[in-house]
């Protein structure tokens, strides 16, 4: 059944999520067939202060120059927003696809699997037609997969490396950067253990509920995803001294296991990197 109501009813972001679907659509003038609602902001979660405000653009036919149309469109409605919703369209992340492509199951533009699930599952229509019902979902197997190659690529790299190093900096970086370092790698944890997507709070009560390392920094980020940071910071940097490096060594652990020898030099070195944060602690 085609959804069309938002799960949440946080007005700054139901207004940017309109402006962006009647921008889209002048934009694009007659190439754009549907606009969805897609990541908490649709299937419920939404945390004012650090979630992203997602949504799909879905084309007749994915136009040559979409990817630098989408970008300008994007910077277009930031720009048309108060000055003090700003925080928050800074936040606007636009996915897009086709039809025909999503009909075969495919994952064309800015669509990945995972994604695509959420949009199949759970996205909520905002203007337009709704073709969901001819496509198929990613399966367990192509979800695991995409997560782990992902995860690699994401937390392996060195910039993010280097703010893991640093809890006070991740601190300082604020609420949204801390709790994303924490929730969006137990995310891929659950999504390679199960073969499903689910959303962050339901992750990390999966994640504690496992006992698996880390939870009690996992437990805490979940708080600080709706509450914000404590005044007093020192716990919370003492939490992400002493679990961080324990979080992400055991993702790479997860992530070896899954790609296996077909994990290729990148990832694996990528791994490797994650695994070295991890140190006995006195």
């Amino acid at each position: 059944m085609t959804r069309t109501r938002l799960t949440y009813a946080h007005r700054p972001a139901r207004e940017l999520l309109r402006i962006a679907a009647a921008e889209a659509g002048a934009w694009f003038l007659d190439r754009i067939s549907g606009v969805f609602a897609l990541g908490s902001m649709a299937h419920g979660g939404f945390a004012p202060e650090v979630s992203d405000v997602d949504i799909a653009l879905v084309f007749d036919e994915i136009p040559a120059d979409a990817a630098e149309r989408v970008t300008a469109l994007a910077e277009h409605v930031r720009a048309l927003v108060p000055a003090e919703a700003r925080p928050l369209a800074d936040r606007l992340s636009v996915f897009w696809s086709d039809w025909p492509h999503l009909c075969r199951g495919e994952g064309a533009g800015r669509l990945p699997a995972v994604d695509r699930a959420d949009f199949l599952e759970h996205g909520v229509l905002l203007t337009g037609h709704d073709l969901r019902h001819l496509c198929p979902r990613p399966d367990a197997g192509e979800l695991v997969v995409e997560s782990a190659h992902f995860a690699a690529r994401k937390f392996g790299a060195e910039p993010y490396l280097a703010l893991l190093r640093s809890p006070r900096r991740l601190l300082a970086a604020g609420a949204r950067e801390a709790t994303r370092a924490v929730l969006v790698p137990a995310r891929v944890c659950r999504t390679l253990a199960t073969g499903d997507v689910v959303r962050s709070d339901m992750a990390a009560s999966w994640y504690a509920a496992q006992g698996l390392p880390a939870h009690h920094l996992v437990t805490a980020a979940a708080t600080w995803r709706q509450d914000g940071l404590p005044l007093d910071t020192g716990e919370a940097e003492w939490l992400l001294g002493r679990y961080l490096p324990l979080l992400h060594a055991h993702l790479a652990e997860r992530i070896r296991q899954t790609l296996g020898p077909s994990a290729g030099a990148d990832a694996a070195a990528a791994c490797d990197r994650l695994t070295a944060l991890s140190r006995p602690v006195s």
